[in-house]
C-alpha cells in the first residue's frame, strides 16, 4: 500500500517521514513529549518517560487532537522556508543537567536546533518557534 493512501488514516509510522515532528527531549526529572502533525492537521501527542531510571509502571499516554488548518499550513510553510533546518542558527543555552529540555522540529531525518534557547535574532527560528509554541499549547489545554 501506497504511503499517501496509508496517510488518510490517523497518524502511522510508514507517515512520519511525510509529517512534521514536535520532540521534547525530557530529561533526568521529567518526561517528555512528541506531536507528530500531519498536513491534514491530525496529531497525536505521545508522553516520553524521564531519561534515567523511567518508572516501570508508567506507560506513554497518547491523545490525538486535530491542529487547525491555519496552523498546520503555517508550520509546514515555516518548516519549508527553514529547510535544512539543521542549517538554523544554534544559540545555545545554558540548562540544567537535572531538569533541561530540548525542543526540536524534525521533518524526515533533518531536525532545527533546540528552539527552546531563542531564535537568536532569526526570523525562521522566530516562526518555528510561535508555531511550536501554539501546537504545544493545544494538548496542554484541557
Amino acid at each position: 500500500m501506497a504511503a499517501a493512501a496509508l496517510c488518510s488514516t490517523w497518524l502511522c509510522a510508514a507517515c512520519y517521514a511525510q509529517s512534521v515532528t514536535i520532540v521534547n527531549s525530557g530529561s533526568t526529572n521529567a518526561g517528555g513529549f512528541q506531536i507528530v502533525i500531519e498536513k491534514s492537521g491530525n496529531a497525536e501527542y505521545t508522553q516520553r518517560p524521564r531519561r534515567i531510571a523511567p518508572d516501570k509502571e508508567e506507560t506513554p499516554k497518547t491523545v490525538r487532537k486535530a491542529v487547525p488548518e491555519s496552523l498546520t499550513k503555517a508550520l509546514y510553510d515555516d518548516v519549508s522556508a527553514a529547510h535544512p533546518l539543521a542549517s538554523l542558527p544554534s544559540s545555545g543555552c545554558m540548562k540544567s543537567a537535572s531538569f533541561g529540555t530540548r525542543l526540536t522540529v524534525r521533518f524526515g531525518e533533518d531536525e532545527s536546533p533546540d528552539l527552546s534557547c531563542g531564535d537568536g535574532g532569526n526570523a525562521k527560528m522566530r516562526a518555528l518557534i510561535r508555531d511550536t509554541n501554539q501546537i504545544v499549547k493545544i494538548f496542554r489545554e484541557p
